[in-house]
């Protein structure tokens, strides 16, 4: 589709100097570009689509115009895809890109430290994450932390099951476009401001927000300018709640078959996140032809945490037994502990231990670790299309991304010495353990343990220029469309961490009641869990007086950066692509579609240090790989209303940048069997290959009324997961823990969406309106001969959505299930997998429209105060059960 029609060919002709001179100068430059033009033409489609709509039909604004054009985005495509639209500029029902993506079909997230925050498409990590059709990420990663695009600046979330040839290649479970405003996005100037209080209950916290955008376009003897600038404050604390048990061993003396958690612990997640974003964007339209544009997206993220761990061992399984029933464990002696089973299972239900009179103590340590994280991202671009006749389009763009990463994060640990301990292994789904006779809240019961001084950093880097050419061969031909283009792009990734973290406790440090602001009180629980609250190191202290901690512990500044961790990595790609689209009719049914492969050369320079005898030997690898993707789509327009779709294509996933680090950590000393424990990276990994098809049926019965159905298979070669192998390092036998590919892999399943406003209801009722979708995903690794479903793969998923819209009110109220998954397998060696409970999320707003320009907002976050609850093979063998702030939020939103 080509807007210019003969009128701008007249404008050309009239200024051929500006327009040749604009386009050459800036083409061989390589400062032209544009989006992908699939994108582009999905979102002028369904733009006339909504023009289509009858004088006398409702009134579609807010919430039904933002779901109408999701729904037209999603039929006028040619992959399978789904969009979420904001309801105004900047407006949408979540405050970041990861939390919205929970409502998408086929899409799973997790919620924790205060927000969503990973994202998987049909139960895979394999994603590309593109910032205006541009490839965006965190550091060293290669994708985008999501949480950290603010929902103020978008326009619209575009989540891809299939990728198009002209798509940058990278997914193989899908890509997830973030699109956010322009100045020609708007007919003149518009401007908005919203503020939002948020209260979280468990943190006890009132944060505020504040984003804005204000835009403009102007029409002048050098043709049409848009300007338009965002900003973005988020605050947000937090505080995550969690008991836990340990893995289940045995032997209890005299019954080997008795098992029961060593450990039972409680941990307080209380953090204070505080996030700075800002986008702008410049348009300039010297004549119809051609479009220039520069646009830019910068992030800041403060995020200062601390996490309040408490650790008590039960003693029941502690060796050798004496023969006066007294034990030996980590320097103290128990006294015989008196257990239960829970009933019917061999099973240790509650334990109570006594330490003898002398100095043995029974092991308790309260631990404060407290990350400081400093992140920040910023892309740049400049290019722009030129319509170089009515049929011929020419767009280039040249892109710069910078982000870097660095955490300090201490941890200061203190030893208790309780006279007895009691505990259950399973009370209000996790641990309860308690100290009687002891105040855990009195100095006198503790003394310094040891110091671990952690940090670490990264960085990436990446430039990348891309050009494009569009032909339109007219409607009426068999290839109405021919499309080809080239990128390049250069990234650059590093990473290095701390080395000799460990600083034991020495005969010279204090007592902890003597330094002054060494000792705070950890967080109360808010549920029973036996002891609700005790002493920590405090978070402040650390940070405050960390070189002077360091010399207590006997080093003098920061910890040495370890070699084997340190990597730098050089990638560069080179990719062209063919694509065509055609129609034609069979049976007299219309049949359109595309064709096209895309082929993508890969250099990589692999950069680190690995262990030879004890000494670090720089190492130096360098790979390259070939692959070409093919990519067709069929779509069959069996009614006006009715769409059926076949889409096939493979899709490659490079490894993260650390999995290709060649350093190891090999441990000293063996254990029991005389077996030594190490890991590392690993740079003979091979990207991930996915062969993906999909098949759908889709019934458009209104502009905001849908029923879809699709079925997906994929298939994968190379897959990669980390996992336990036998290596023999300097002659001796080691258990390394290193990323590998596994060779067979396959994912099957089906998506369901429906979407309807009952605008036939009579009165306020006809403001209803409902979204569902369901999927349902059943896959496996074969790995050793054995098929094991995907890590974090839930076989159900389903969201339910009821909608209202009537007047100036508006109401959202959201559920969203996700089935049990395997977290883990082999946990720790220790013979079976950590699974994962079903998690369910409900979340409500409510809007009032005060005038046409204010409006007003209440939303209430995880109003079921939802659980995180995993377990050790079996529901009986807890490990955590996490519990989460409800969030309440007040946000007043002015536009013009």
């Amino acid at each position: 589709m080509r807007h210019p029609g003969s009128g701008s060919r007249c404008i050309a002709r009239n200024n051929p100097f500006i327009l040749t001179l604009m386009a050459a100068a800036l083409g061989s430059a390589g400062l032209l570009g544009s989006a992908p033009a699939a994108a582009q033409d999905a979102q002028v489609a369904a733009q006339e689509e909504q023009a289509k709509e009858p004088i006398n039909s409702v009134v579609v604004t807010g919430v039904r115009r933002a779901a109408q054009s999701a729904q037209a985005i999603k039929k006028n495509s040619d992959e399978v895809v789904d969009s979420i639209v904001a309801e105004e500029a900047g407006k949408f029902p979540d405050k970041n890109v990861a939390e919205i993506l929970g409502r998408v079909t086929g899409v799973q997230i997790r919620r924790e430290f205060g927000e969503a925050n990973s994202v998987i498409v049909r139960g895979l990590p394999g994603l590309t994450t593109l910032l205006n059709g541009r490839e965006v990420y965190t550091s060293n990663g290669r994708n985008l932390y999501l949480a950290d695009i603010p929902t103020t600046m978008l326009q619209r979330i575009d989540v891809y099951k299939t990728q198009g040839a002209e798509m940058v290649e990278g997914g193989t479970a899908g890509v997830i476009d973030v699109r956010t405003s322009r100045p020609f996005d708007f007919k003149g100037f518009t401007a908005n401001l919203a503020g939002r209080v948020e209260h979280r209950d468990k943190s006890n916290t009132n944060d505020p927000q504040l984003s804005g955008m204000l835009s403009n376009r102007w029409k002048g003897a050098y043709g049409e300018v848009g300007v338009l600038a965002g900003l973005s404050y988020q605050k947000g604390n937090y505080h995550d709640e969690v008991t836990w048990n340990s893995p289940p061993e045995r032997p209890v003396a005299g019954n080997s078959t008795v098992t029961g958690p060593f450990d039972l612990g409680h941990v307080n997640y209380q953090g204070e996140r505080m996030r700075y974003a800002a986008n702008w964007a410049v348009q300039w339209r010297p004549v119809r032809e051609v479009e220039l544009y520069a646009e830019g997206w910068s992030t800041r993220i403060d995020h200062d945490a601390e996490r309040q761990f408490f650790v008590g061992h039960l003693g029941w399984n502690a060796q050798p037994w004496t023969a006066t029933g007294d034990v030996d464990w980590g320097g103290g002696r128990y006294t015989n502990p008196v257990y239960t089973l829970i009933p019917g299972t061999n099973q240790i239900d509650t334990v109570t231990a006594t330490k003898p009179a002398g100095n043995a103590h029974i092991f308790t340590l309260s631990s404060n670790q407290s990350p400081r994280d400093d992140s920040e991202g910023h892309q740049g671009a400049v290019g722009a299309r030129w319509d170089v006749t009515r049929n011929l389009r020419l767009t280039t763009e040249l892109a710069r991304t910078t982000s870097r990463w660095k955490q300090d994060f201490p941890i200061m640990e203190l030893l208790a010495d309780p006279q007895t301990v009691t505990g259950r292994t399973y009370v209000n789904g996790g641990a309860w353990f308690d100290y009687p006779g002891t105040d855990m809240m009195s100095p006198s019961s503790y003394r310094l343990g040891a110091f671990i001084d952690n940090w670490s950093a990264s960085n990436g880097q990446s430039t990348d220029w891309r050009v494009d050419a569009n032909y339109d061969n007219g409607d009426t031909s068999l290839f109405r469309e021919f499309s080809a283009g080239v990128r390049v792009a250069a990234r650059k990734a590093s990473y290095q961490h701390e080395s000799m973290n460990f600083l034991p406790p020495n005969a010279n440090l204090p007592a902890v009641g003597s330094v002054p602001g060494l000792l705070c009180p950890s967080m109360p629980l808010a549920n029973d869990y036996g002891m609700n609250q005790w002493l920590v190191v405090c978070n402040n202290y650390q940070h405050a007086n960390i070189d002077a901690v360091r010399k207590l512990y006997g080093r003098d500044g920061r910890t040495a950066p370890d070699p084997y961790s340190l990597f730098r990595n050089e990638e560069d790609t080179a990719a062209f692509y063919l694509k065509t689209k055609f129609g034609f009719e069979l049976g007299g049914i219309p049949i359109q579609g595309t064709a096209g492969a895309r082929m993508v050369r890969t250099e990589l320079d692999v950069n680190g240090f690995s262990n030879v005898n004890g000494q670090p030997v720089a190492v130096n690898r360098q790979t390259s790989d070939n692959d070409v993707l093919p990519n067709l789509t069929l779509k069959a327009l069996l009614t006006k209303d009715l769409i059926a779709r076949f889409n096939a294509g493979k899709a490659i996933q490079r490894p993260n940048f650390g999995d290709f680090n060649p350093g190891v950590s090999l441990g000293a000393t063996p254990n029991g069997q005389g077996i030594y424990e190490g890991g590392g990276g690993n740079p003979d990994l091979k990207p991930v290959v996915g062969k993906n098809y999909d098949a759908a049926l889709e019934w458009y019965f209104a502009p905001t009324g849908s029923i879809t159905a699709t079925v997906f298979k994929h298939d994968f070669e190379n897959y990669i997961i980390r996992r336990l192998g036998m290596e023999t390092i300097d002659g001796l036998p080691y258990r390394m823990d290193r990323p590998r590919n596994v060779n067979e892999g396959q994912l099957k399943g089906i998506e369901v969406g429906y979407r309807q406003f009952y605008d036939f209801l009579p009165g306020w009722l006809g403001g209803f309106g409902l979204e569902a979708n369901y999927t349902y995903m059943k896959g496996y690794l074969l790995e050793d001969g054995v098929k094991n479903p995907f890590v974090g793969m839930s076989k159900n998923a389903y969201n339910i959505v009821g909608l209202y819209e009537r007047g100036p009110w508006s109401a959202r109220l959201a559920y969203n299930y996700r089935s049990q998954f395997v977290d883990a397998y082999n946990y720790r060696a220790l013979g079976f997998d950590m699974i994962v409970d079903p998690i369910k999320t409900a979340d409500a707003s409510l809007s009032y429209r005060i005038s046409e320009n204010v409006g007003v907002t209440l939303d209430v976050e995880n109003i079921t105060d939802r659980t995180y609850h995993d377990y050790h093979g079996i529901p009986s063998n807890p490990r955590d059960v996490r519990r989460y702030d409800r969030v309440v939020g007040l946000s007043l939103r002015w536009r013009m």
